[in-house]
């Protein structure tokens, strides 16, 4: 995938994220090509087109977002070189890849059952210990007199 133009917005939230894609693909010709959730409820929407039609969505998106006052930041690289290309693209390869999840037989590879037991053991130990209570360092107050 060749992109002549990235552009990115990011806001915060995914009402902020929804927003910004709709408007921006709604005003100019570019095509929708990652939404990266990143911790924190932050969102990064990134568009490929011609230069002038990202330049124009990214501000529609951003003019969208800021009006839900989420709007982070915005950014339009014309040109991208081929090496930030690829690592977008790279980017996109492995969300679809991590989506996709592992199989059950893949996750026994990952974590072996001994490893799993022992843990579980472990944690099964630690919550049947009683809770020691602390003597009590509090002297009695001899100073008062009764009357």
């Amino acid at each position: 995938m060749e992109i002549q133009a990235l552009g990115l917005i990011e806001v915060k939230g995914f009402l902020g994220a929804i927003a910004a894609s709709d408007a921006a693909l709604k005003t100019a010709d570019v095509k929708l090509i990652n939404a990266e959730k990143i911790r924190g409820g932050l969102t990064t929407i990134q568009f490929s087109g011609d230069v002038a039609a990202v330049k124009v969505a990214v501000e529609a998106g951003s003019a969208a977002a800021r009006e839900l006052n989420c709007l982070l930041s915005s950014h339009v690289i014309p040109r991208l070189s081929t090496e930030a290309s690829q690592m977008v693209v790279d980017s996109i390869h492995q969300k679809k890849t991590m989506a996709e999840g592992l199989k059950p037989t893949e996750l026994k590879e990952v974590v072996s059952d001994d490893k799993l037991n022992e843990a579980v053991t472990a944690k099964e130990d630690q919550l049947k210990k009683p809770i020691e209570k602390k003597p009590s360092t509090k002297k009695a107050d001899s100073s008062k007199k009764k009357t």
